[in-house]
């Protein structure tokens, strides 16, 4: 089960967005002592949607753009885009929100399309390659 935090970070849509779809109905979850909870089928069909499709694209090629004409003097940082076909996309999607939500300052969107699971990860260079070394960490074990 994903949370409306996780669901931010993978489409890259803010939650308070992700809230607008819900009241709409074209985002469906339960409500679980205040918090709000989605399957992986929901999550399916929301990004399936054809009113929600362009949105999610836009933002994540949105992430794309912004990192490359930024201009970030003050440290080093990392842009990584990972295109991972071996492993489940329940599994990726689950570490990397999980791996960015306990760190500060991480951008990522996800997307799995046509049997590839897509993850772009942005923010200090450092971080970035710390959650790059504990996933390789965790799918060799």
């Amino acid at each position: 089960m994903y949370n409306l935090k996780d669901l931010s970070l993978i489409t890259g849509l803010t939650e308070r967005t992700l809230r607008n779809y819900l009241n709409a109905g074209i985002l469906l979850g339960e409500k679980c002592d205040g918090v709000w909870r989605f399957t992986e089928e929901q999550i399916g069909a929301f990004l399936m949607n054809p009113y929600v499709k362009p949105a999610v694209k836009a933002k994540r090629n949105a992430i794309l753009y912004d990192y490359m004409r930024s201009d970030f003097n003050e440290k080093n940082t990392a842009c990584v885009i990972l295109r991972l076909k071996e492993e489940s996309s329940k599994m990726v999607a689950e570490f990397f929100c999980d791996a960015v939500n306990k760190r500060e300052g991480l951008r990522m969107t996800f997307d799995h399309n046509n049997g590839e699971n897509k993850v772009i990860i942005v923010g200090d260079e450092e971080t970035v390659y710390d959650v790059l070394a504990e996933y390789h960490k965790n799918i060799n074990k």
